[in-house]
């Protein structure tokens, strides 16, 4: 079966306004120019003239574009011909002069439309580099002051941060000699400990941002970093079963346990905060091709469509999220992964629930060569 094609043809291009605009004012000037030689030709004879065009031509040449200056010679010079060169109304030229002279509008006509090109294309050239060096600058100063911003930002929450930290351990000091059968106990307790973490959550994407991390890797057992990871969240946890598969089949690994189990605290806790109280808490770890994989899941209900790409920047709270929280967790947990060359993603499990992936890179050995 043949095809055939029909190739569609654009249609041509308007004449610009301005163009139109200066064939008319070209004829028109013609016209006045002519008018006016011929009534002085008695007196100056049909030279006079031919420079009188010439300078025209060359003043058009300066401002207006190439077409027009064009169409002006030619016109300019038939009408210089027809009317004022000897043999007069007819195209004829009886001497050598004249008929150079008539060709000198031709040549004026060609350098003048050259000139205009070269000149219009270097304007348009500088204008260009201009904008772009403008715009360049415009940037570049944005950039500067969201750099600016951004470090203000940094050192002001580092600052409160810090300043946090006293009040914090003094409240935290005089719990402790309180009466913990006052039911005011508990809430200020359960306040302090959430406050706390808001400081570390703080203090902790400081340290992100500023590229501060240094991982230090050693040889663990991925048990101790669980436990190092679960261990401080047992409030948090205390209404979930958190169920651990594949941890003690794994070798001894050389990586940063304290970030991996920091980046792990976090996903612990958002899984807690969004999983319904009762549900379990899956955490199954592989081991394979020198790849640590974790994956995180919960029971709760899920990631909000959409909204993968978003959940690891800062202060990105899903809606519906339960109250007090920052959202810098997952934001913090993205900065150590990349800390340590590792990476996480987060998603939404077939099954239902939120799932999330830990997977870095990591040396093994067996514990009994050690």
């Amino acid at each position: 079966m043949e095809t055939e094609v029909t190739q569609l043809k654009r249609p041509p291009e308007a004449v610009p306004v301005e163009v139109v605009g200066q064939f008319s004012w070209g004829l028109t000037i013609l016209f006045v120019l002519a008018s006016a030689c011929w009534a002085l030709l008695p007196y100056t004879g049909h030279h006079f003239s031919a420079l009188v065009f010439l300078m025209a031509l060359v003043l058009a040449g300066v401002r207006w574009n190439r077409g027009p200056v064009l169409a002006m010679a030619i016109i300019g010079a038939l009408v210089w011909n027809y009317f004022f060169i000897p043999p007069q109304f007819t195209l004829q030229i009886a001497k050598l002069e004249d008929g150079i002279l008539f060709a000198f509008f031709f040549v004026v006509a060609l350098c003048m439309g050259h000139l205009i090109t070269q000149l219009r294309a270097r304007e348009e050239a500088l204008e260009r580099h201009h904008r772009e060096r403008e715009m360049l600058l415009a940037a570049r100063h944005r950039a500067e002051l969201l750099a600016e911003s951004e470090r203000l930002h940094r050192t002001l929450l580092d600052s409160v941060s810090h300043e946090l930290k006293t009040p914090i351990a003094v409240i935290r000091t005089a719990l402790d000699g309180l009466d913990p059968a006052n039911p005011f106990t508990a809430e200020i307790e359960t306040a302090n400990r959430r406050l706390q973490r808001i400081v570390e959550n703080f203090l902790e994407m400081s340290r992100v941002e500023s590229e501060a991390l240094q991982p230090q890797p050693d040889w663990c057992e991925i048990e101790d970093v669980l436990h190092a990871a679960s261990a401080p969240l047992q409030r948090e946890l205390a209404g979930h079963s958190l169920r651990i598969r594949g941890a003690g089949d794994l070798p001894l690994l050389h990586l940063d346990s304290r970030l991996l189990a920091q980046a792990l605290r976090n996903l612990l806790h958002n899984a807690a905060q969004y999983a319904p109280a009762g549900t379990e808490i899956e955490v199954s770890t592989t081991c394979q091709a020198g790849t640590l994989e974790l994956r995180v899941r919960d029971h709760g209900p899920g990631l909000p469509f959409g909204a993968e790409d978003e959940l690891f920047e800062k202060f990105y709270r899903a809606p519906g999220s339960p109250a007090g929280g920052t959202g810098l967790g997952l934001a913090i947990a993205r900065g150590l992964m990349r800390a340590m060359k590792g990476e996480i993603e987060g998603g939404n499990h077939p099954e239902g629930g939120a799932e999330f992936v830990l997977r870095l890179t990591a040396k093994s050995r067996n514990p009994s060569a050690s």
